[in-house]
């Protein structure tokens, strides 16, 4: 039986709305693939799935999918309201969210999320996507339906080589990789215990693993642990604050950027930060010469709407 035929779960998208396109394809998650007739296929809590959109409702059919995997993975328990009047009186912002407003945060599994994004060194999205593809492949667990294979575990990974996980075209990221996987599967980190962490012990804790900067944590705490005041800073969302926010000027810090980012989104700051970065990589107007700069408001000063 595949996936297609398999029965459904239906969830009403009502007010909120989602777009799976733009949610999917956003930089965020790496293991989705548009189908020919529209639909996504992809991984829920580690079982293959496939969904799409029918009027305003989402559907989702998958093995032993449940309803409550697909509302938390899509964040439909979120209170999308109270999260979007959070956010500051901000011209730039409010194009981001025009450009995509069923742009959604997903959440994710903590142990693909924390690969994907130390594999997200000097890469793009299509490249880390052949990455996560390349690894389930030669080391991920067969699952049904046929010719699909499960993530790999951190056990999986520490027993491999440095040799086999390069030849999933990892680079030199192999090596980084290769020991956060041993990290893991020896305990020396705990990717659950981190779930019960305030989110700046939860950072530390997940930077000790060999390839995790401030940025990497930053996108594991957003994308996987829903930490939505999480802000990670890439050089996507470098630019935009940097040429829109600070008048481009080339003296500002990361960590200016990281306090004022802080300061003016809010508590839910990196759903402002996905807008941001969705807009930029895709809308050849956003840093347009002809954008007037705002002057970034001084801490403290933060206005709401």
């Amino acid at each position: 039986m595949t996936l297609a035929e398999l029965p459904h779960i239906s969830l009403s998208l009502s007010p909120h709305g989602l777009d799976l396109d733009a949610t999917l394809a956003s930089g965020q998650a790496f293991s989705w693939n548009r189908t020919t007739d529209g639909r996504w296929r992809g991984w829920i809590d580690g079982r293959p799935c496939l969904v799409w959109r029918h009027d305003e409702a989402l559907r989702a059919a998958g093995p032993e999918l449940t309803r409550e995997a697909v509302v938390r993975y899509f964040g439909l328990d979120l209170p999308m309201r109270d999260i979007f009047a959070s956010f500051p009186t901000d011209p730039f912002l409010e194009r981001a969210r025009e450009f995509a407003p069923g742009l959604r945060v997903l959440r994710q599994d903590p142990w693909e999320t924390l690969c994907n994004f130390i594999c997200s060194a000097l890469k793009q999205i299509v490249q880390i996507a052949q990455i996560n593809a390349e690894l389930r492949r030669a080391l991920g667990e067969r699952v049904e339906p046929p010719l699909l294979h499960a993530y790999p575990t951190a056990s999986r990974l520490a027993l491999a080589s440095e040799a086999q996980l390069r030849e999933c075209k990892l680079g030199f990221r192999a090596r980084h990789l290769f020991v956060a996987a041993r990290q893991i599967a020896q305990g020396e980190v705990s990717l659950e215990k981190i779930g019960d962490m305030p989110t700046p012990e939860a950072r530390e804790e997940l930077m000790r693993l060999q390839g995790v900067g401030e940025k990497v944590a930053n996108c594991v705490l957003l994308f996987a642990y829903g930490r939505l005041e999480a802000f990670p800073i890439d050089v996507w969302v470098e630019r935009v604050l940097r040429q829109l926010y600070f008048k481009g000027s080339k003296r500002v810090k990361l960590a200016r950027m990281a306090d004022f980012s802080r300061d003016h989104f809010g508590p839910y700051g990196g759903y402002a930060q996905q807008f941001l970065f969705h807009w930029i990589r895709n809308d050849p107007r956003a840093l347009a010469k002809e954008a007037k700069f705002p002057a970034p408001p001084k801490p403290g000063k933060r206005i709401r709407r």
